[in-house]
């Protein structure tokens, strides 16, 4: 290479000022492209850590187009992306050149893959256009993040005013009366008030519409009244074993809320934490107690995921081989380890039954399975080839996965940590020390790595909790160290063998046991969440933001030797990057709420109605509390709201589903340069012929809004255009059906 920019350059040429220049610049290079090729030396092998990279990325990008892409332009690409592969492997360039080639096939092969799975899990969507509905359905499973929301996910039977095609799959439904007591497999049959998935609460935010399209979600809404319980139909297949799985999860959870009532004087607060770590519902978990573990840093324990299969795996891995090894006639005779490994597959997946297979704990079973086959087939159980192979198998099974913020944070945290378990060099050992020797090294080493692990996991992480949450707990640190040897030698071992045992009186004492220790971890969240300063609260980045950290962390995770820390830059990119200005207006997709951002803070003109749209907007932006200059801007009676002489904005309001009365329009227009009525108005008065208006065509085709004043006119960024023409934005109106 050197040789080739010499004679390009030539042996004089001026502009390198002499012979000296030249050797010193050649020197320089020299040193450089040895240095590079070192370091690409040092990623030998691992292409197979970039392909589920790829292979997200492109679930991403087709997750993300604003229309469908056809299948002929996704095979085109395909082909193309191919044909590269193998040009650049007939060239002979066994370099940089392949592996690029075949991480662009990947990609293409994962924008396929979404498609394919978009297009089979299509089901019947409400329209929206009626919301009023009598429905007759059987109960699959009960849900719920605390005892004050309970809801039902109901596969219907029938629906009033909807015929058998145009029939949703599954409706998720509230209960604003909890009696009659509800289990899964019951028939019930009530007046519900039934919306279609809601879309964005904000432009930009979390589309709820998406996510339910994948879960074969046709309505959401919740029943007023009374519920009439009858008798099941006779099903078969996979919905009647579903049932009958959800009806055992059921009367487990309240076993175990019932074995744990009164313990340490908390009620069902224990019962209820212990039901969230076994089978996954959080019906009976107290509303105080998900807020501690949420500021204390604490709150990944509920949601059954990565630590608690971990534990279960692990624990049923080293207490199989310990029997067994206790055994002479299996320890001489057969692989103890491999049948240990066999043992913790299937205790991992019937816990992943027990649990309900939430998403988490999916995506955490895959990797525990992995982990194990890797022991059956003699390969390394922990390392960034499993990591990569499990996030493949749950990219192939759920591409819509990639989107999930607990897939970004549980995947990141585990690279990070596999990374760093290759770093570490193995401590010696003294061959002949006195016992207290011992147990201060190994009681050292163990703090030295709980606190290398947990910083690591809490840096991955970091940039996602600020993203999508907009709050870091500063004391999640010590919150953790803390909190894991409790939950992995105490909580999780005893609730273990006490469920096992839960039909008997011999899992009491385990249970008694494991409700000791999540009382400690009550405590230990509780007093952590009460320190000051315990959670910062930040404004969102721009996605850009997020898009680099991700790719910083990557890069830091999967790169070998100190290229590494060339992605450090990026992957503190949600840390400095400047935050957007937030608008001056917040417009509800339906229209029903609106708020107000001035200098002094934030208010909403509604503040009963759709607050957790306007929530989420504050939280997104950061904004200041100004609850206090409602009653002075704005004069609200009605549903209508005037702006008085100290509003920030002459903009009026009109929340009613039915049309104000002229007068009451008249009186809004005269006050306003711009009115944002929810309903349709079918003759304006003249008193508002100047004035600019958003109504309910306007909220149909646009979603949630967001003004900005600009040099006297009003910037409007929309939610709905962004979202695009999606299966999961058309309605059962939109396609003719």
């Amino acid at each position: 290479m050197n040789g080739v920019l010499i004679r390009f350059l030539g042996p004089q040429n001026s502009l390198l000022g002499g012979d000296g220049v030249k050797s010193a610049f050649f020197s320089r290079f020299a040193v450089l492209q040895a240095a590079i090729g070192k370091a690409c030396e040092a990623q030998s092998g691992r292409l197979m850590l970039w392909v589920p990279v790829a292979l997200g990325g492109g679930c991403a990008v087709y997750l993300s187009l604003p229309f469908e892409p056809l299948w002929v332009v996704i095979g085109l690409l395909t082909v193309l992306s191919g044909a590269g592969v193998w040009l650049s492997r007939r060239g002979d360039r066994q370099g940089g050149l392949v592996t690029l080639s075949w991480l662009v096939l990947v990609f293409v092969l994962g924008m396929a893959l979404c498609k394919a799975r978009t297009e089979s899990v299509a089901a019947p969507v409400l329209s929206g256009e009626e919301t009023q509905f009598f429905i007759d359905a059987v109960v699959l499973d009960i849900t719920g993040q605390d005892s004050v929301s309970p809801r039902i996910v109901v596969a219907p039977l029938r629906v009033s005013g909807l015929s058998p095609e145009n029939t949703p799959i599954r409706l998720r439904l509230g209960l604003r009366n909890t009696e009659p007591a509800l289990m899964p497999g019951q028939r019930i049959r009530a007046f519900a008030i039934v919306h279609p998935p809601a879309g964005p609460s904000m432009p930009g935010g979390y589309d709820f519409a998406r996510s339910a399209w994948f879960d074969a979600f046709g309505g959401v809404g919740f029943i007023p009244g009374s519920i009439t319980i009858s008798e099941a139909p006779e099903v078969s297949g996979r919905l009647a074993r579903q049932m009958a799985l959800n009806g055992f999860r059921w009367r487990l959870t309240q076993t175990i809320v019932d074995r744990l009532e009164g313990q340490w004087g908390q009620g069902t607060r224990m019962g209820g934490f212990a039901a969230a770590l076994v089978t996954g519902h959080q019906a009976f978990l107290e509303p105080d107690l998900v807020a501690d573990m949420r500021d204390s840093g604490l709150a990944h324990i509920l949601s059954i995921s990565g630590l608690h299969m971990a534990i279960v795996g692990g624990f049923s891995f080293f207490l199989a081989r310990a029997i067994m090894a206790l055994i002479p006639a299996i320890a001489l005779n057969y692989p103890v380890k491999k049948l240990a490994a066999c043992f913790g597959i299937v205790t991992v997946c019937l816990y992943l039954a027990i649990s309900g297979a939430p998403a988490p704990a999916i995506r955490a079973a895959i990797v525990a399975i992995v982990a194990f086959g890797a022991i059956l087939i003699d390969r390394r159980a922990l390392s960034l080839r499993a990591l990569a192979l499990a996030a493949i198998i749950v990219l192939m099974i759920t591409p819509e996965a990639v989107f999930e913020v607990g897939f970004q944070m549980s995947f990141c945290a585990t690279a990070a940590l596999l990374a760093l378990a290759e770093t570490i060099r193995p401590m010696p050992k003294e061959l002949s020390v006195p016992v207290w020797v011992k147990l201060w090294q190994g009681g050292w080493r163990w703090v030295r790595l709980t606190v290398a692990a947990s910083t690591v996991a809490g840096l991955a992480t970091a940039p996602f909790g600020i993203f999508y949450f907009n709050r870091a707990q500063l004391y999640s640190l010590p919150a953790n160290m803390l909190e894991a040897p409790v939950t992995a030698l105490i909580v999780m071992p005893a609730l273990a063998i006490g469920t096992a045992l839960s039909g008997t009186s011999l899992g009491a004492p385990f249970l008694y046991v494991s409700g000791a220790g999540l009382y400690v971890v009550d405590r230990i969240s509780t007093g952590i969440a009460g320190l000051p300063g315990a959670v910062a609260n930040v404004a969102s980045p721009p996605d850009i933001a997020i898009l680099l950290s991700f790719a910083g962390i990557i890069w830091l995770c999967l790169i070998r030797g100190k290229a590494r820390w060339a992605g450090l830059l990026a992957a503190c990119a949600v840390l400095y990057w400047p935050r957007v200005t937030p608008p001056d207006i917040w417009l509800d997709p339906q229209g029903a709420n609106a708020a107000i951002h001035t200098e002094a803070g934030a208010y909403a003109l509604r503040p009963k109605v759709q607050q957790f749209g306007y929530e989420k907007w504050v939280q997104h932006y950061h904004l200041k509390n100004g609850d206090a200059q409602l009653g002075e801007h704005y004069a609200c009676k009605r549903h209508v709201c005037v702006p008085t002489e100290k509003a920030a904005f002459p903009v009026g309001f009109a929340f009613g589903n039915q049309p104000p009365d002229i007068q009451r329009l008249e009186a809004l227009c005269r006050k306003s340069d711009l009115v944002i009525i929810r309903s349709h108005i079918e003759a304006w008065p003249g008193a508002c012929a100047k004035v600019n208006r958003i109504t309910r065509s306007d909220f149909k085709r646009l979603g949630a809004m967001e003004l900005r004043r600009t040099k006297g006119q009003w910037q409007i960024r929309a939610s709905e255009p962004q979202r695009g023409q999606r299966p999961w934005t058309r309605k059962l109106n939109d396609s003719g059906a």
